[in-house]
C-alpha cells in the first residue's frame, strides 16, 4: 500500500494509490487464472487423444547388404581416433600436506602423540564418605541379585570315611563334656 501526502497552501490532499494497486493485482490474478485454465485444457485434450494412439510395429527389412557397425569400427581404427598416446606427466608437488595422513586413523595417531602439559591440581577432600566401600557394597548387592542356576551334580564317593559318623561322635563328645 503506497500513500502520498501532498501539502497545498490551503489544505492537505491525500493521494491514495491503494485502489490502483488493488486493481493491478486483480488483473494479474485474472490473467494468471486464464493462463492456467488454458494450459490445463490443452494438456487434458492431448491426454485424451494420446490414449487411443497406437503405432503398429514394423517388420524388419534386411535391405542393407553389409554390416554398418563393422564399417564404423574400421573408419575409427583407420582414422586413428581410437589411438591414445598418453605421455608420462611430471610429478607436481602442489599439495602442502601428506594426503595419506588425513584419514581418521592418522588423525587419531596425531592426537595421541601430543603431550599435554597441565599443572598439578591440589587435592580437594570434598567427598565425606569412602567411595571404595560404596562401590564394593554396590557390587556385592548386584552379585546377590543375580540368579545362578546350577545343574544337579552326581554323587561322588571320594572320601574314605563316613563324615556323618564323625559328626555324630563329635556331637556326642560335646554333649558329654557339657554335662
Amino acid at each position: 500500500m503506497i500513500k502520498y501526502k501532498i501539502n497545498i497552501k490551503y489544505g492537505t490532499v491525500l493521494v491514495n494509490r491503494l485502489i490502483e494497486t488493488k486493481n493491478t493485482y486483480k488483473m494479474k490474478a485474472l490473467h494468471t487464472t486464464k493462463t492456467i485454465m488454458a494450459t490445463l485444457a490443452v494438456l487434458f485434450a492431448f491426454n485424451l487423444n494420446a490414449g487411443s494412439l497406437t503405432i503398429a510395429e514394423e517388420n524388419y527389412i534386411h535391405d542393407i547388404p553389409f554390416n554398418t557397425n563393422e564399417i564404423y569400427n574400421e573408419i575409427l581404427i583407420s582414422s586413428g581416433v581410437l589411438d591414445f598416446d598418453f605421455s608420462e606427466e611430471a610429478y607436481i608437488n602442489d599439495i602442502p600436506f601428506n594426503t595419506e595422513c588425513i584419514t581418521v586413523d592418522c588423525l587419531y595417531e596425531k592426537a595421541v602423540e601430543v603431550t599435554f602439559e597441565m599443572e598439578e591440581e591440589n587435592y580437594i577432600d570434598d567427598i565425606p564418605f569412602n567411595t571404595e566401600c560404596i562401590s564394593a557394597e554396590c557390587r556385592y548387592k548386584r552379585a546377590l541379585q543375580q540368579n545362578f542356576a546350577f545343574d544337579e551334580e552326581l554323587y561322588i564317593d571320594d572320601i574314605p570315611f563316613e563324615t556323618a559318623e564323625i559328626i555324630n561322635s563329635i556331637e556326642n563328645t560335646q554333649f558329654a563334656m557339657s554335662k
